[in-house]
């Protein structure tokens, strides 16, 4: 059963949360990989017909796909750490628990932070526009939309990060640290 922790001796030791929360995270990273990888070559075909006389579209284009290589190589590193802790080894208990922090801070609160500041500056522009002029409905439905997508979002965020904080924390238990192995 994949939920049960084994121990070297054959015995299991229950149900472990770690462990599901390691596969989600590596579903996740997973998902990132297979999208940064599509938008790069999308950002690829958009920049190799251009002519070399468009230099500013090009360079904003090439920042874009160093960008998503750069999503892509962490966010595979990311799988290929998950994998490892999934099949409990020593080296990928540290690295997962280093992981996990860097997410929970860099991705989670950073990035929760700047959510936050483009939703307030999304917010105000849709209040200047309503103020200006009165939307149709469609449009309306559009930015109740936008803005429900920014809060759960954000709530996702928000959410993730005592979840980030306590993986690391419980891999460093003794309990769970007895459950890896180092390489033969």
């Amino acid at each position: 059963m994949p939920l049960m922790a084994r121990v070297e001796s054959g015995r299991r030791d229950g149900f472990t949360l770690w462990r599901i929360v390691v596969w989600l995270i590596l579903l996740l990273a997973a998902y990132g990989c297979l999208q940064y990888l599509l938008h790069a070559q999308q950002v690829w075909r958009t920049l190799h017909p251009l002519p070399a006389s468009n230099a500013e579209d090009i360079t904003q284009l090439q920042k874009m796909l160093a960008w998503d290589v750069v999503y892509f190589v962490a966010s595979f590193a990311l799988v290929v750490i998950c994998a490892g802790a999934i099949l409990r080894q020593a080296w990928a208990r540290v690295s997962l628990q280093a992981a996990s922090v860097l997410l929970a801070v860099g991705w989670g609160l950073v990035g929760g932070v700047l959510l936050f500041a483009h939703w307030r500056e999304f917010s105000q522009a849709v209040a200047l526009t309503n103020a200006q002029d009165a939307l149709d409905p469609a449009s309306q439905m559009a930015l109740a939309h936008m803005r429900r997508s920014f809060l759960m979002a954000l709530g996702i965020k928000i959410a993730c990060i005592p979840v980030l904080l306590w993986l690391a924390w419980w891999l460093g238990q003794p309990q769970t640290r007895a459950q890896f192995r180092k390489l033969r």
